[in-house]
């Protein structure tokens, strides 16, 4: 069975050749981007998921890492040569990757939070269902439980 090729429209060519041609105009933005940016791709590559949550929280907190890095390379010029003295400055580095790390540990922390409290919701609704119960027994009878054997007609068989 031959495998579907995907070929992109020409707004899409256009939206790429747009892009590239940022990139190369923006070389110095590019570049500190491009290593600032890489737990980001880790996480993108990692997480499968639908909702991207993970891609989510690493990439805002890697974003926010970086940008004052991007800030201070407008601000001492926005030259290539400028953009590899920040990124060879390895406090910066650690900087930047550290806001990934703190991202991946605010979407580990909330999983855990939101999972505990998923489960501590469907304990409380199990209790209250056995409680309908019990006082469904109490005005109807023990007939109600499903646990009385019936005859073929749905009566109740006596037992002796």
């Amino acid at each position: 069975m031959a495998k579907k090729s995907k070929k992109l429209g020409w707004s899409s060519r256009i939206m790429i050749a747009l892009g590239v041609g940022a990139a190369i105009l923006f070389l110095p933005t590019t570049a500190l981007f491009l290593f600032g940016m890489l737990p980001t791709v880790a996480a993108r590559v990692i997480d499968r998921t639908p909702e991207r949550t993970k891609v989510m929280t690493v990439g805002f907190m890697n974003f926010a890492a970086v940008f004052p890095f991007w800030y201070d390379l407008v601000e001492m010029g926005h030259k290539f040569d400028n953009a590899m003295a920040i990124l060879s400055q390895p406090l910066t580095i650690v900087i930047m990757y550290s806001g990934a790390i703190i991202g991946y540990v605010i979407e580990w922390g909330v999983t855990g939070f939101v999972a505990s409290m998923m489960v501590q919701k469907g304990k409380s609704r199990l209790e209250n269902i056995r409680k309908a119960q019990e006082n469904l027994v109490k005005q109807w009878g023990p007939e109600v439980t499903g646990e009385i054997p019936l005859n073929q007609y749905g009566f109740p068989v006596e037992t002796k």
